[in-house]
């Protein structure tokens, strides 16, 4: 634990200094305690860190209770077509994209939630979004078995280039239709 008199600027360099080497799962509580600085302290520094990147390549993201690095979408462009020229990334297959978008207008969701709308074993693809970060276990499901629901990520959004989830396209009509038809399947089951 470090405990000094606090030079903000200094303090900003040693967070990005984390949180480029410590990926995603750099949490906020952490960095308070090694810094031996107050959360309530801490918040506002990070928040003034990520205003001074907002218009540089890497921005800083706040989700819930971590802290990371990210690529600067309005850069999205350059980055693809700069490592297309190295190697064509690994596009994400149809049954893939369908499953995210499963996820995405209905999360949270459990995988056997996902398997009953696409009518097929996910397992693979559950693993291999996961192991991509584009979802993560956002929670159990009350009811028996307690079942993992799950999210989509930051990354995910970002692979697409927007920031928040109802950027989707139509999400919002999309959101309502799913809840109407949860509500007639719910009340066609009393």
């Amino acid at each position: 634990m470090e405990n000094f008199l606090i030079n903000v600027d200094e303090l900003k360099n040693k967070i990005e200094a984390i949180l480029f080497i410590g990926g995603e799962d750099i949490k906020i509580k952490d960095i308070s305690k090694f810094f031996g600085i107050p959360i309530d302290k801490l918040i506002p520094i990070i928040y003034e860190l990520k205003g001074e990147r907002k218009s540089s390549g890497i921005n800083i993201e706040i989700s819930d209770s971590n802290i990371y690095l990210v690529s600067n979408p309005k850069y999205g462009g350059v980055i693809n077509n700069f490592f297309e020229q190295e190697k064509k990334p690994k596009k994400l297959s149809a049954a893939t994209l369908e499953t995210l978008s499963i996820i995405a207008y209905n999360q949270p969701i459990t995988k056997s939630e996902i398997e009953s709308i696409r009518g097929v074993n996910v397992d693979s693809i559950i693993g291999n979004l996961e192991s991509r970060k584009f979802i993560r276990i956002c929670g159990k499901k009350e009811t028996v078995g307690r079942p993992n629901l799950y999210e989509v990520t930051e990354k995910f959004l970002g692979y697409l280039g927007i920031d928040y989830v109802n950027e989707l396209p139509n999400y919002q009509e999309i959101k309502e239709q799913i809840e109407r038809l949860s509500y007639s399947e719910n009340k066609g089951n009393e």
